[in-house]
């Protein structure tokens, strides 16, 4: 994490967020009278949201630490996805995170 006053990061923003997006890192920003700022990339945002809606329940929890283990393991099953298939777009979240899947792939 990277600190940086709004003076200095007014003066050098596009080196700041250059650095940020080769770092995938979080800059903040110190301010007057403590009000104080957060940059980040919006893929580190995407991030932090996924993991918050992951460990958003318990169940979610356990069963996020349990694939973990089994990854650690070495117990995994691989499966190749199609990505066409209409059973995996069937909710709109669903679809959304098959839809960025697939953008990603075409990148």
């Amino acid at each position: 994490m990277k600190t940086a006053t709004f003076t200095d990061f007014r003066q050098k923003m596009k080196e700041h967020l250059d650095e940020l997006e080769s770092d995938q890192d979080i800059l903040i920003l110190s301010g007057p009278k403590k009000k104080d700022f957060v940059v980040l990339t919006l893929d580190i945002f995407n991030s932090m949201e996924e993991t918050v809606h992951l460990m958003s329940t318990q169940a979610n929890a356990e069963r996020l630490f349990e694939s973990i283990a089994q990854d650690k393991a070495g117990k995994l099953t691989v499966r190749r996805l199609d990505l066409c298939d209409e059973t995996l777009t069937k909710s709109p979240r669903r679809k959304l995170a098959v839809r960025k899947l697939a953008v990603k792939r075409r990148s």
